[in-house]
Parts: C-alpha cells; structure tokens; sequence
C-alpha cells in the first residue's frame, strides 16, 4: 500500500481502467438490456398493431425470402382448394354415375320382362366352388 504514495499516475491509471470496466458492466446489464428487452416489443406495438392485413403482408414481402415463403403457402391453399372441389366432383359424379347405372339396369330388366340371367340346370348358385 506505501507504493501508491510513491507512483500516484500508475495507481491512478489502474483505478481508472477499474471504473471504465464497472461502468461498461453497468451500462451493458442496466441500460442496454432494457433497450434490448423493449426494442422488439416496443416496434411490434408501433409498426404491427396498428395495421392492417393487407398492410402487414405488403410490408412483409419488402423481404425477398418472405415473400417466396408468403408465395408458396398461397399456392399451397390454393392446391388444397381444388383438390377439395375436385374431390366433391368427384363425389357428385360417383353418386350420379351409380345413380345412373341403377337406372339403366332397371330399364334393361323391363325390357326383358324382368328377368335376369337364368341359370343352367344343374349348377349350382355359388361361386368359386371346386365341387
């Protein structure tokens, strides 16, 4: 402790240094992880609350990686929205093919007065029987 009294410039240099690393901490852990923690939330409440859908998504696809992210779900809605109609086609179609064939079936049987295939005598009605 005598030798600070000999050299003051070295002590005061060291208790300088000291005081600039305290207050970096300081400034690092006081100040500016608040501003870190408040910047995001801070923007989000001033540039996203107060728009609109449209206005988001336009701001959104100023970046080019977005908007080819934001272009590939659109075209994935839109796939799924015809295979949805086309399976309900589909559907539509299925009912009214089977619709049909009912009906011309029954038409074919009145013309043959009803009657079906008639069977061979002899045989039996089953189908894949060995015997």
């Amino acid at each position: 402790m005598k030798n600070k009294y000999y050299c003051p410039e070295i002590f005061l240099d060291v208790v300088a240094s000291k005081l600039v690393s305290t207050s970096v901490l300081f400034l690092n852990v006081e100040l500016l992880s608040e501003f870190y923690y408040n910047f995001p939330r801070e923007l989000d409440v001033r540039l996203g609350r107060g728009l609109a859908k449209e206005e988001v998504e336009r701001f959104a696809r100023e970046d080019p990686r977005v908007r080819g992210h934001l272009d590939c779900v659109r075209r994935k809605e839109l796939l799924e929205l015809v295979v949805e109609k086309i399976e309900g086609l589909r559907g539509l179609e299925g009912s009214s093919a089977r619709g049909a064939l009912r009906d011309l079936d029954r038409e074919w049987k009145r013309e043959r007065g009803g009657k079906g295939r008639k069977r061979e005598e002899g045989k039996k009605s089953g189908g894949w029987g060995i015997f």
